[in-house]
């Protein structure tokens, strides 16, 4: 983060908009979508990319501080990745860099749909954060 701060710094005229989307440091949350109920089943763990976003945090923090760029609206949202499957969810997981899925998940989301057949969703939850800067 620091470098693109320094980028966008250089590259943006005064008046010039940054735009920061990331995600949050909330954890993925895992739910299941049937017919009748969407229940939670559990949570990827970020923990070990909590160092990632406190750095960037602090970058923010004082470029804002040495007047660089000024926050004019922050606001999160939830980005939803939809998966058919058991099958799919395991793609998912190998997408997967340094976050960790425990495999409860994929046990508890087998027993309860042992009887759904193909009416079940699995639907991955990540918050993301978004924020408008402008250079000063």
């Amino acid at each position: 983060m620091v470098h693109a701060l320094l980028e966008a710094r250089r590259a943006l005229k005064p008046g010039g908009r940054l735009i920061d989307l990331r995600p949050t440091m909330r954890n993925r949350r895992v739910e299941l979508e049937l017919s009748s109920a969407t229940l939670f089943i559990g949570e990827i763990d970020s923990a070990s990319t909590f160092s990632d976003h406190v750095a960037a945090n602090a970058a923010l923090a004082a470029a804002l501080a040495a007047g660089d760029f000024r926050l004019e609206h922050q606001t999160t949202f939830h980005y939803l990745s939809d998966l058919d499957s058991l099958a799919d969810l395991r793609d998912f997981k190998r997408g997967l860099r340094r976050s960790v899925m425990p495999e409860s998940i994929f046990e508890r989301i087998d027993a309860l749909t042992a009887d759904e057949g193909d009416a079940y969703l699995i639907r991955i939850r990540r918050e993301m954060l978004i924020a408008r800067y402008r250079r000063l």
